[in-house]
């Protein structure tokens, strides 16, 4: 029973010390996009020409690995409004070039504002970036930008 005392009580040690900082990272507060201020504002051509043309550079200024990335405010025009299949509303802002654009997926007090809204319309819209623009050789096209938590700010 002694040579077991010692490992075990190791072992409940680690698994405490696991479930506290499960609950520190489980309790902390959510990152509040309404009141951060906002890094950039620029239109959504800028921000998918800055990560097209110098990738490393822009995931360096925009991307963080700790999930702290940039809150950005985006200008365009809507191409289209989907439902994905959590029946959440998507967005996506193209600007003038056609390679890519930025795709929003809606929070649920942001639906509201986002029915009266239709594809053509010009928008502006603040979110957290999640991923820039890329080229995907399996696809052979861009892939969009995405960017959560988004706040409508109306032309």
């Amino acid at each position: 029973m002694n040579k077991l005392k010692y490992p075990a009580i190791a072992g409940l040690c680690f698994i405490l010390l696991g479930a506290g900082i499960g609950l520190d990272i489980w309790f902390q507060p959510h990152r509040d996009v309404k009141s951060a201020p906002v890094f950039a504002e620029f239109g959504v051509d800028d921000f998918t020409s800055e990560f097209i043309d110098r990738p490393l550079e822009a995931k360096e200024k925009y991307l963080a690995e700790d999930g702290d990335s940039k809150i950005v405010t985006m200008t365009g025009k809507i191409a289209s409004i989907e439902t994905n299949l959590k029946g959440e509303t998507v967005i996506e802002l193209r600007g003038k070039r056609e390679e890519a654009g930025a795709r929003f997926t809606l929070m649920e007090d942001q639906k509201e504002k986002a029915s009266a809204l239709s594809v053509g319309d010009s928008t502006k819209i603040t979110g957290v970036v999640s991923a820039g623009a890329v080229y995907d050789e399996d696809f052979g096209r861009y892939l969009n930008a995405i960017l959560g938590k988004p706040i409508f700010n109306f032309n």
